[in-house]
Formats: C-alpha cells, sequence, structure tokens
C-alpha cells in the first residue's frame, strides 16, 4: 500500500497548527512546559513516520530500534537549538554583535549536526531494512522536521539593524 503524499501533507498540517496552538500557549501563559511540548512532537512525529513507512513486520522491528535511537540524539540537538532560540529571544531587540555572530555559527553547528545525524542512521537503516526504506525515512524526517521548525521559526522576531 502506499502511503500518498497528499496524506502525508494533510496529516503534517495537523501537527503544525497544533505545535502553533501550543506555543502560542505557551508564550501566552508560560504554563506548558517544555519538555511536554517536546514529547507531544516526538509522539505526533513517530505517529506519522510508523504510518507513512508502511513497513513488513520484520522491517518495522528494525527500524524501531534504530529509529529510536536517532530521535533520542536528534532530541539533544533540538535541546541545544531551544537554547539558543531562548536566549536569542531573551535579548530581543537589543542582540549584541557577539549574540548575532553566535546564533548564526549555532545555527550552521545545529543544522550541520542533524544532517550528520540523519545520515549516520540513514546508513543504520539502509543496512537493516533497505536503501528504499533508508531514503524514504529521511525524505519524511527532513519533511516533518523542516516543517516544525518553520512553524517554531515563524514566532521569533527577526533581528533588527
Amino acid at each position: 500500500m502506499r502511503f500518498k503524499l497528499n496524506t502525508i501533507m494533510k496529516k503534517l498540517l495537523i501537527l503544525l497548527v497544533g505545535v502553533f496552538s501550543l506555543s502560542l500557549v505557551q508564550a501566552q501563559s508560560g504554563d506548558i512546559d517544555d519538555r511536554y511540548l517536546e514529547l507531544l512532537l516526538q509522539s505526533e512525529k513517530r505517529t506519522l513516520i510508523n504510518e507513512a513507512m508502511a513497513l513488513t513486520p520484520d522491517e518495522s522491528a528494525a527500524f524501531r530500534g534504530i529509529y529510536d535511537a536517532y530521535e533520542a540524539e536528534f532530541s539533544e540537538i533540538t535541546k541545544l537549538r531551544t537554547k539558543m532560540l531562548k536566549d536569542n529571544g531573551a535579548a530581543y531587540p537589543n542582540v549584541s554583535d557577539d549574540l548575532a555572530n553566535s546564533l548564526v555559527s549555532e545555527m550552521y553547528k545545529a543544522n550541520t549536526q542533524v544532517y550528520k545525524l540523519r545520515n549516520k542512521y540513514a546508513k543504520k537503516v539502509a543496512r537493516s531494512c533497505s536503501p528504499q526504506t533508508a531514503a524514504r525515512w529521511v525524505q519524511l524526517d527532513d519533511m516533518i522536521n523542516t516543517a516544525i521548525k518553520l512553524s517554531l521559526m515563524a514566532e521569533i522576531p527577526l533581528i533588527e539593524k
């Protein structure tokens, strides 16, 4: 059974609406813990990937362990990104040259870490399942994370001159 791209996009849109709504509630009330948001996103992301991957039972068993290990490492990068964005937000609108330079450097560092991590785990998925399964996972993971990142980044004001 093929999982259609428009189905993925519809589910991703629902996920993003949820993320956006929760981030607005958090910004307004401060009542929602960052860890809660992270766990919610991980759960929804896992559900979407599980549905879209359409794995056989054997592939599923192999993939789950690899995916769990990937998500654990990815979570650490996400924590660093979150801290970086909070530091930027705390300084806004008076972002110093040093902080601006640091932000650029940390953004590139985090992006590079994500690409290296995804590549590392794509190789594991290719060996344990198939290269096609690995490519499908990379596509889905990139699509989902890009959409989540875009949704969250839309909440952050641009640094002024």
